[in-house]
């Protein structure tokens, strides 16, 4: 069970030694893992939530590559290409904050000597987002307020990998976003803190279609560490039982996609990018 003190403005712990960037004035910052992947949508929703609370402390980790199936299909390859462009044009025009440029690898977080890296930090919070490995319990408890993860997929319906893709597939009229608490090593199954939806736009690709969700996905982050701050827990209500687990897509669910005039990616997503409104 995850523990929230009764006064955030009292730090549970002080911070040894400057390994989180400071970027604020704030005498009590919060000190914040931001766990995430080098791609396009978690750069950007990680440089969003930055943005948005430049007072707090950041620290950032990346979860690596993982390995690369023999009978993945091609498609998704070209989707990781146009992502990794995409990134880097992202990197030159947005000029990502500290923490990311400085973020390291965290391929084995549960690993003692992972363990040992996020307890040397001595986080408050946890954040993911996008982050590919699952955090067992002696990793989700290290920050003394938990793990908080922002799925691009409304739970319990769509748990798993890109679920934007088959929300689409299944020709859903709208997408979403959840926020939910890590609380054990299940995927996607934490409490869930709460869900924005949108309207899917299938004049759209499916990687811009999941750019979209993460502003107002990243809106419900920040309400979430401001309730923290506050000294007040979050609510969140325990997921209804059914829902489904969506594995990465076959060559077959590809194609059915194409066949119906959608398209992974097109390299213009960027455009749909705006530095978010203060």
């Amino acid at each position: 069970m995850l523990c929230f003190a009764a006064d955030f403005n009292v730090p549970a712990v002080t911070m040894r030694g400057h390994a989180f960037a400071s970027s604020g004035s704030r005498d009590l910052p919060v000190r914040i893992v931001l766990l995430g992947h080098a791609d396009l949508s978690s750069l950007y929703a990680l440089q969003r939530l930055i943005e948005a609370m430049p007072q707090h402390d950041y620290a950032a980790f990346m979860s690596g590559d993982l390995p690369v199936a023999t009978d993945s299909p091609r498609e998704l390859q070209r989707l990781a290409d146009v992502d990794a462009t995409l990134c880097a044009e992202f990197r030159a025009k947005r000029r990502p904050a500290k923490a990311l440029i400085e973020a390291a690898t965290l391929p084995q977080p549960n690993s003692a000597a992972g363990r040992r890296r996020l307890e040397s930090l001595e986080p408050d919070l946890v954040v993911s987002v996008r982050y590919r490995r699952i955090l067992k319990r002696e990793a989700i408890a290290i920050p003394r307020l938990g793990v908080l993860n922002l799925h691009s997929g409304v739970l319990p319906d769509y748990k798993g990998v890109m679920a934007t893709f088959w929300a689409m597939l299944h020709n859903e009229a709208q997408i979403g976003a959840t926020l939910h608490r890590i609380v054990d090593a299940g995927i996607d199954t934490g409490p869930v803190i709460g869900i924005r939806r949108i309207a899917a736009d299938y004049d759209a690709t499916y990687l811009a279609n999941v750019l979209r969700l993460y502003g107002p996905g990243c809106d419900m982050v920040v309400e979430a560490i401001e309730t923290l701050e506050a000294g007040r827990k979050l609510k969140a209500t325990a997921q209804q039982p059914g829902g489904r687990y969506f594995s990465t897509p076959r060559s077959v669910d590809i194609e059915t996609f194409r066949k119906r005039g959608l398209s992974l990616a097109d390299g213009r997503e960027m455009a749909g990018i705006e530095p978010r409104k203060t």
